[in-house]
């Protein structure tokens, strides 16, 4: 399990990217797309296409629930639908699993956390292909688009060891 520690939380926030508010038009040539949090899913899925992996808790902003018409859109996507628990400020054994299952079945995947899912991002990065796009949510600001290559992995990789717990 990987637990998230303070100081690796404070150095996450730092390193969050620019931030925009609708879907790059770049996304469209994306081969693979996977996304982390319910509106940032939807926002790819209304204005790009369905992502390849979508991780959701049907919750927006740690609680406050979509609403009837967001519930619908997002039931609609994905075609393998694996639910997991995970505890707030972690990456649970399942998610981990889940997450890879998903990366190397490249299957369409809808992941449904019981829990929290924001650090999922972290392990999305560290396995996905090279050249693959994540996007995640920032609540109040917008999304993230991490284009993944050689130097996104290694700097995931290297909260990741410091996040491990045996």
């Amino acid at each position: 399990m990987y637990i998230l520690k303070p100081e690796v939380a404070k150095k996450l926030k730092e390193n969050i990217t620019e931030t925009v508010t609708d879907s790059p038009k770049s996304l469209h040539k994306a081969k693979y797309i996977a996304t982390i949090g319910d509106i940032c899913t939807l926002k790819i899925f209304e204005q790009i296409r369905e992502p390849d992996l979508c991780i959701i808790d049907y919750k927006t902003k740690r609680n406050k629930p979509l609403t009837v018409d967001q519930k619908k859109k997002i039931d609609s996507i994905g075609g393998n639908i694996v639910e997991v628990k995970n505890p707030a400020g972690t990456i649970s054994e399942n998610l981990w699993n889940s997450i890879e299952t998903a990366l190397k079945e490249r299957k369409k995947t809808k992941i449904i956390v019981e829990g929290e899912e924001d650090l999922a991002t972290l392990p999305v990065i560290s396995m996905s292909e090279i050249g693959a796009k994540v996007i995640y949510g920032m609540p109040d600001k917008g999304m993230v688009v991490v284009d993944i290559n050689q130097q996104t992995k290694k700097r995931v990789n290297n909260f990741l060891k410091r996040m491990l717990v045996k």
